[in-house]
Formats: structure tokens, sequence, C-alpha cells
């Protein structure tokens, strides 16, 4: 007798059921390996090759006839060096800009001056968002980055903000430095206003550059107070960055600011007290350039020198003619420039504060850094020694490559190599005398300049990660 599914079978216990199940059939899954999306990081090659791309673009129309004032070609190396200083907003010059250049050549240099200025990947966000495109987090995340610490959201929001910001600071600026020129020259025509235009975008990108030819900057200036007063606010403004002028205007009061912004004015002041400190000491003493002006005068080239020579480029003095004590202090100064996030050169404020205040840390024993009762991380403590020390190679090899090709005065060499690494433009006059060999030296010393800092900054922070493992401390001997 058949046995149901279910039902007991007749002669057994209760309880004691047997139950037929039907059998399954086997059936494959098949089971796709997940691709494991790595998180988007920002790329600091984007940063070099859209500068490098900007910089051949400039050297193309630079090297185009009618760029000229004769209408003869420039050389390729002459071109090539323009377009590097005015992208990277440097001022460094073979040939004088009013002198050689014509006003195409010269539109030329002041729009890449431009676009070097607010930073190539923030000029690229502006036209993307023009053409109504959209950005992508990887875009976000690196323009962010260049940023500063205004973080990634609402980047194109942000982007709008500073061009708008920028614009009109230029604008205003402009007007001034113009009624400024024709006030001077007591009639009124497009030379002056292109003149003041000109000026007036090149010192608020911290550029340098200069209509006034024959290689004069604002020498001719020196006892002009309201345009050194107009032109030493644009280089202000443009070397303090939009992070800092935001959290000024938001916060107002001292006590609410950010630690960084109260590390960029506190140290700024500092650098331009003792700069102009220095200048006038020593350009006091016996055939020092500032002792046959007027007192008045001697104060305000002194401050205007100090200010300019952060990363400006502009000078109200014959650099040639100053002190090889002075020469040596404004490497300093140019070594270490700006702001982050600004168009400053430089390793940067805070990077130099950092150091600074991790240099007390380590005389007075303490484990932490603390700034405005405020704790730094070692972790940032270690990025700005790697982009200080990584920096002073790199100054070390301008050098030594301009040494073994020029017989100039080693802190003349010192002076361009520091110049154009910290993107400043000031110059003892070696640079229009130099070979081939030392022109393209100060083209890579202004191109790694200009992203090195940056790039480096980018790679460490993108390489940033927690390692789980880690070995017993030793000890090593130091000093």
């Amino acid at each position: 007798m058949p046995v149901q599914a279910g039902t007991p079978r007749s002669g057994t216990r209760l309880g004691n059921v047997r139950v037929r199940r039907a059998r399954r059939q086997p059936s494959v899954v098949e089971v796709r390996k997940l691709k494991v999306q790595r998180p988007a990081r920002a790329n600091p090659l984007y940063l070099v090759a859209g500068f490098a791309a900007l910089i051949a673009a400039g050297t193309v129309l630079l090297a185009l006839p009618f760029a000229t004032e004769s209408g003869d070609r420039a050389s390729l190396t002459t071109a090539l060096f323009t377009a590097t200083s005015a992208v990277c907003v440097t001022g460094l010059v073979v040939v004088d800009t009013a002198d050689y250049w014509s006003r195409f050549g010269e539109a030329v240099i002041l729009v890449l001056i431009q676009l070097g200025g607010l930073g190539f990947m923030t000029s690229a966000t502006v036209l993307i968002l023009v053409f109504g495109g959209r950005l992508t987090l990887r875009q976000r995340l690196v323009v962010g980055e260049t940023l500063g610490r205004l973080g990634v959201r609402r980047v194109g929001q942000l982007v709008r903000r500073i061009v708008i910001v920028t614009l009109t600071i230029e604008a205003v600026g402009a007007a001034l430095t113009i009624a400024i020129f024709m006030v001077g020259e007591s009639s009124a025509s497009p030379a002056h206003a292109w003149r003041g235009l000109f000026t007036a975008v090149s010192a608020f990108n911290n550029a340098g550059f200069d209509l006034e030819g024959s290689f004069a900057s604002l020498i001719g200036h020196g006892r002009n107070l309201p345009l050194l007063t107009v032109t030493g606010g644009l280089v202000v403004l443009g070397g303090t960055g939009f992070p800092v002028w935001s959290d000024v205007v938001r916060r107002r009061r001292w006590s609410t600011l950010s630690v960084d912004t109260k590390l960029v004015l506190l140290t700024s002041a500092a650098l331009w007290s003792a700069g102009a400190a220095v200048i006038f000491f020593f350009e006091m003493r016996a055939g020092g350039e500032l002792r046959s002006l007027d007192p008045i005068t001697r104060v305000v080239d002194a401050i205007a020198l100090s200010v300019y020579a952060r990363t400006a480029g502009f000078t109200v003095v014959d650099v040639a003619g100053l002190s090889h004590a002075t020469v040596f202090f404004l490497c300093g100064l140019m070594f270490i420039g700006g702001a982050a996030a600004s168009t400053a050169g430089g390793i940067k404020l805070t990077t130099f504060s950092t150091l600074f205040f991790a240099i007390v840390t380590s005389l007075r024993g303490d484990e932490h850094v603390t700034v405005f009762q405020r704790e730094i991380s070692w972790r940032q403590v270690n990025r700005a020694l790697a982009i200080a020390l990584l920096s002073v190679a790199i100054v070390f090899v301008l050098v030594f490559s301009l040494t073994a090709t020029s017989n100039r005065i080693f802190v003349e060499l010192l002076f361009e190599a520091v110049s154009a690494f910290g993107t400043v433009g000031l110059s003892t006059g070696v640079t229009p005398a130099l070979d081939e060999w030392g022109r393209l030296t100060l083209i890579a010393g202004m191109f790694i300049g200009r992203l090195g800092p940056l790039t480096i900054a980018l790679a460490l922070a993108g390489r940033a990660r927690t390692t789980p493992l880690r070995y017993p401390e030793e000890v090593i001997s130091i000093g």
C-alpha cells in the first residue's frame, strides 16, 4: 500500500511518521564580481596639464609677428619665458613689456595673468558653468582643494562669487589707478587707461608686470603715495585670497575668526614690519638706496618694497643697488610668499607659521602643537615640513644650475632663483643677461614654483591613510 506524503503509516506508533518530500532540482546561481570603486581624489596632474596647455597657447600667440612692437617674430625662448612668467604670475622678463610687445602682445600677457591668477582649474570651472556643464565629483574635489578650506559643496556658486569679487576689486583698482595716472600726467588718453588697467590687474594677481618701460617698474613713482597705496592694497588683497576675505567679512570679530585666517593676518603683519625695518636699516647706511630720499619717502618706500617683495614683483627702488644683506633678506620674504588659495606664490604663510609653532613646541618640550587654543595635528605639521624641505631642494637645484653656467655673484643668482620659485618677479638685472640654459632654468623654476607646493599638498592630502599596524618606537640621535 503506497504511503501518501504527509500521512502517518499504519502500524506505527503515534508520532512516528514518515513523510516523503519532493526532491528539488539543483539550480545554478551566477554571482558577478562587484567592482569596488575607489573614492575620487583630487588629481594634481589636472593642474599641471592645465597650466602647461595655457603656457603653450600663450607662447604660440606671443610668437606671432604682430605681437611685437617691431613686427619681427619673438624667439621661442623669449615667447616661452614671457608666457610662463605671465601664467605663473611671476613678472620676471627677458625683454621690457612696454618697449618690446605691441598692444596685442600686452593684451595676451594680461589675459594670461588673469587666467593664471585665478588658477586654471577655477577658470576651467567657470567655463564649464557658463556653457551649462555639470561638474563631476572629481572636478569638485580638485577645485575644492585649490580653493583651500572652503570645501567642495556648492563649488559652482563659490567660484562664481570668487570671479565676481575678483573682477569687482580689479575694476575699482583700475579706476583709481587710471585716475592717478591721468592726474599725474595732467591729460586723459587711451594709453593712460590701458596702462592703469594693466597695472591694476597685474597688482591684484601679484604678477609684477608693468608698462612703465625700460625695466623701471614703479621706481619713478616712489613719491606717489596714492599710487603706492592703491597698488599695495591690491597686492595685499590678492595675496591673502578669498578664504581670508570671506572669513573676515562673515565673522568680523577677531575672536571668532578661524585659526587659518588669524595665522595669515598675523604672519603677514609680522613679515611686513620686519621687512620694512630691515630694508630701512640697511639702506639708510652710506650708499644705501634710501639715504638720498626725504624722511617720509624713505619710510613709504621701505614699507612698499616690503609688501611688494613677498610676491608682487613691483619695486620702488633699484634692486641691483641694494646691499647684499637686504637682497639676502628679501630672498627669505620671497621664499615664504603669501596665503594659500591666493594669487601669491612661495611655500605659503600657513606652512611657515605651522613650522614656526612646531619649533616653539619642540623647544618648550610640549607634545602637541597648539595655536590660539587649538591643536594642529602632526599630520599637517609633517605635510608643512615636506613642502618646505622639497621647496628648499628645488631652490638648491635651481641655484646650482644657474651657477654652473653663469659667473655672476652668487647672491644675485640666488635672488633670481628664489624670485622665480616664489613667483615674485623681482630681479637684480641678471635675468635679461642669462643665456638660453639660464632662461630655461628660470622657466622651470617659475612653473614648479607655481604648481609645486600646491601639487605636493594635493598629493599628500590624497594619500592620507591610517595604518592598522604600528612598530615599536626607537630613539635615534638628533643634533
